[in-house]
């Protein structure tokens, strides 16, 4: 719990160097009022519950966000169409299936409660990241003049891009006609 004399006495701070004790120098854990951890007794018994729920939220966040990412022009309806791509559903479905395994079972080897989550912890984190979703549409009313756009392109690199596009759904649309042969 404390702190390293040598780099204290080698500081180019004369203040610090000479003045401070390091008696505030604490672990970053809770501390109750005679100076001793609080917690420090279930470092060995199970990680923190706390840190998987806020390690659960974060992911949960990614994983909705892939849902309402599929649409970028202010569609409504960010689920339309989300069985016509195979690829993204069978890789999201094993990243939320990884996330449940994971926080449940992952223990001492990936730093999460021993015990896992229980419903209420998992309904929680399933809401709020949700929200994520509403968030999502009420942000499509904004009108774009509020969100101002960074940055002008330039008309020939706009011409230029729509020229390749053009050219690339050309050629797609011939090697999909020349795989129906």
């Amino acid at each position: 719990m404390g702190f390293d004399k040598e780099l204290l006495a080698s500081h180019p701070n004369p203040k610090i160097r000479d003045e401070y004790t390091g008696e505030f120098v604490i672990s970053g854990m809770v501390q109750g009022l005679d100076g001793e951890d609080i917690y420090r007794h279930f470092e060995t018994a199970t990680p923190s519950r706390h840190l998987t729920v806020v390690f659960n939220l974060f992911v949960l966040f990614q994983i909705f966000n892939m849902i309402a990412a599929r649409k970028i022009n202010d569609e409504i309806n960010i689920f339309d169409g989300i069985f016509t791509n195979a690829m993204f559903m069978g890789v999201w479905i094993v990243i939320v299936f990884g996330q449940f395994f994971i926080c449940q079972f992952g223990g001492w080897a990936l730093k999460v409660h021993l015990d896992g989550l229980n419903a209420t912890q998992w309904i929680l984190c399933l809401a709020v990241s949700a929200f994520g979703l509403l968030w999502n549409l009420i942000l499509k009313f904004v009108p774009d003049h509020i969100c101002p756009t960074l940055g002008d392109e330039d008309d020939d690199d706009v011409a230029a891009a729509k020229e390749d596009y053009a050219r690339i759904r050309a050629v797609a649309k011939g090697l999909g006609e020349s795989m129906k042969m």
